[in-house]
């Protein structure tokens, strides 16, 4: 019976958990420096990136650079993590391999 439960256990682990990769990237011809932990900021974007097989294909853009394209950024932090609605992907389609993360995009622009 323990061993059931544990292998079931282990089972669901891999069906909601995944590796995912988000490029951190600028738009081209921008300078833009990543911004610390404590840094006041006054633009935030939420994007979902969706991926095939466990996270190692995104079949969404998996890039930051559209998400502050002309925005006047300076500063920004990128953070990635699973919110309800990622759990609620993952656990559902996990036996397709389909899995989503959260990337949330914290920046300081300019007003020019």
């Amino acid at each position: 019976m323990k061993r059931g439960v544990v292998a079931a256990m282990i089972i669901a682990v891999f069906l909601i958990t995944a590796c995912a990769t988000v490029r951190v990237e600028a738009p081209a011809g921008t300078d833009i420096k990543l911004a610390k932990e404590t840094s006041q900021v006054n633009y935030i974007a939420k994007k979902r990136v969706f991926y095939v097989l466990w996270g190692l294909v995104p079949i969404t853009d998996n890039s930051t650079a559209m998400m502050i394209q002309g925005k006047n950024v300076k500063e920004m932090r990128v953070l990635t993590y699973y919110d309800p609605v990622d759990f609620l992907v993952s656990y559902f389609l996990g036996w397709l391999t389909i899995h989503s993360k959260t990337v949330e995009i914290q920046a300081r622009t300019t007003g020019e």
